[in-house]
């Protein structure tokens, strides 16, 4: 059972990362991204959905 969940989160974290790869933070320059991340850390991932929603 621990390897099976073991393997999905490095499956869904593979996913992860190729999505990321190919969106514009894929694209973006490392200090962008790494400050867009700081951002998101501040605000929580609920509060920054909400405002991108709204945007």
């Amino acid at each position: 059972m621990e390897t099976r969940e073991a393997k999905l989160r490095d499956s869904e974290r593979a996913a992860s990362v190729e999505l990321m790869q190919k969106s514009v933070l894929g694209k973006a320059p490392f200090e962008r991204v790494e400050g867009f991340f700081a951002a998101l850390a501040k605000l929580g991932l609920d509060e920054a959905e909400k405002r991108l929603r709204a945007s």
